[in-house]
């Protein structure tokens, strides 16, 4: 079992944001593009920090979303390889759900590359729906289903 915790992110998290947002998700943004969406959007940030050898917290996870169409949008995610499949993107993804209901909004998109099949099973487990495919939506062409999950 690993033992962390969840965060809003804060400013002083963005390094570790954009070092695991350029290892763990194939885009063309750059650290200043992704600055400068977090500076946006911090309130739609969460972070998961587990315990170091140092008794400094190691930022090991993000989710980070938006508010896009009227409804939430679920931006990025990521969680560094060795803490995978231990509940800890499900918990993010939760967070951030959360913050998005909070403020009434009970759709919540996303986008995931059409090749990425364990980020798929992932959503569909978390209770995202298949809505529809955008064609080279990706800037290296490569296609994206576009998932949604409906609250009530």
């Amino acid at each position: 079992m690993t033992v962390f915790r969840l965060k809003k992110a804060e400013r002083s998290d963005l390094e570790g944001i954009v070092r695991l947002w350029k290892r763990n998700i194939r885009t063309v943004n750059t650290a200043e593009d992704i600055a400068e969406f977090f500076d946006t959007a911090e309130q739609y940030f969460f972070v998961a920090l587990a315990p170091g050898s140092s008794g400094k917290e190691i930022l090991f996870g993000f989710v980070g979303g938006a508010i896009r169409g009227g409804h939430g949008h679920i931006s990025g995610i990521a969680v560094e390889k060795r803490y995978r499949r231990c509940g800890v993107g499900e918990e993010l993804i939760t967070a951030l759900e959360l913050a998005f209901l909070n403020e009434s909004f009970t759709t919540i998109t996303l986008e995931v590359r059409i090749s990425n099949s364990g980020a798929i099973r992932f959503y569909e487990k978390q209770g995202y729906r298949l809505a529809y495919t955008v064609t080279g939506y990706y800037a290296d062409g490569e296609d994206a289903f576009v998932y949604v999950k409906k609250f009530r």
